[in-house]
């Protein structure tokens, strides 16, 4: 994968200031603007998870032989020629936003605001060492407190609790310190630690991203067993709300009454098992013993399922295929977190963000 990512023209997948469009072409390579016209350029978080797995490769494959140098040497230039700086916008902004395009600009002008999953993006923004931006848009950017990150968080949730992005309050006797409402989708505490390990990161707002990770997946489990709109096949052992394929299209389930329509999705619970063993391993137990006739096959299990709809999807969804795959792994051994954190840029800019936040608390 990694060579057909040049670092210089002519190029077989396009880059946009160094990033990498949303939806490519597997046969053409071409960018495909599958959200609208102005989606034909570089999508700022699509990368960052792209760059995310390409770093945790670097570390594993850090070898003498020829070819792991290769690989490592090219993989450097392929982090150290993103441009995290350029999707700032404006040397001035707070914030890095999301889409760039050679036709339109920043048409779009979506910023990336948390908590939800796009941490990772402002964290390998920080940490790039060619195009880095200062650490202090942790606070004025990921979690800042303008009107337009509070109206951004309220907005899109509808809920007040953690507009501001800290939380506090309590859900089902579990209190949450980050998040918006009771956490939304279960993939906010996946895709930003595929290879980020929440056991090193604290900030103003929480000591500890992977309690905080955690309570968000006991709160989305909870919810399920309270099941307030009494949909079918909830419980103890049926969990995981987040977003995935439905009998109305693609939704990101979550444990609200905007988003809880009654579809139960595996990688919600399965990718949650760093977090919650214990409960995930009896939701996995109940997918495959129970519903496994129906709801597993070929490629694992099938992206999701309603039972009040007598309706399972007829897709695997690799986007909710892959983090099953990473997380259970972390939950093993770690391995993934380990060859991500190693990379010494990270653990330079986590210094930064600590003495920030140390700072600040004094």
């Amino acid at each position: 994968m990694a060579r057909y990512l040049p670092t210089s023209p002519p190029e077989h997948a396009q880059r946009y200031h160094g990033a990498w469009s949303h939806y490519m072409n597997g046969s053409t390579s071409q960018s495909m603007p599958v959200f609208g016209m102005f989606d034909n350029g570089g999508d700022l978080m699509e990368t960052s998870f792209l760059m995310e797995g390409l770093l945790a490769a670097r570390q594993y494959f850090h070898g003498t032989s020829v070819a792991e140098k290769d690989l490592y040497q090219h993989i450097t230039r392929l982090w150290e020629t993103v441009e995290w700086d350029w999707y700032r916008s404006d040397p001035k902004s707070d914030f890095l936003y999301w889409h760039w395009s050679r036709e339109w600009g920043d048409q779009i002008h979506h910023p990336l605001i948390g908590f939800n999953e796009v941490m990772i993006t402002y964290l390998l923004a920080m940490a790039s060492p060619t195009h880095g931006v200062p650490v202090d848009m942790y606070y004025s950017g990921w979690a800042g407190q303008s009107h337009t990150a509070i109206n951004y968080r309220g907005g899109w949730s509808g809920s007040l609790d953690g507009h501001h992005y800290g939380n506090g309050h309590t859900y089902y006797g579990i209190k949450l310190d980050v998040g918006v409402g009771t956490g939304g989708p279960l993939f906010f505490t996946h895709y930003s630690y595929f290879g980020f390990d929440p056991h090193g990161l604290r900030d103003r707002y929480t000591s500890s991203y992977f309690e905080n990770n955690r309570n968000i997946a006991l709160i989305n489990r909870a919810y399920s067993i309270a099941n307030p709109k009494h949909f079918d096949g909830y419980g103890p052992n049926a969990w995981g709300l987040t977003a995935s394929d439905g009998p109305e299209g693609y939704v990101p389930h979550a444990p609200d009454a905007t988003y809880d329509r009654g579809t139960l999705v595996p990688t919600g619970a399965l990718a949650s098992f760093p977090y919650t063993p214990e409960a995930s391993m009896a939701a996995f137990k109940h997918y495959y013993r129970d519903l496994g006739p129906q709801l597993w096959d070929i490629y694992g299990p099938r992206d999701a399922f309603n039972p009040g709809h007598n309706w399972i999807s007829p897709i695997y969804m690799g986007l909710n295929q892959a983090p099953i795959v990473v997380m259970v792994e972390n939950y093993r051994t770690g391995l993934v977190w380990k060859n991500f954190m190693s990379n010494p840029e990270i653990t330079d800019m986590l210094r930064k963000l600590d003495r920030l936040t140390s700072t600040a608390a004094h």
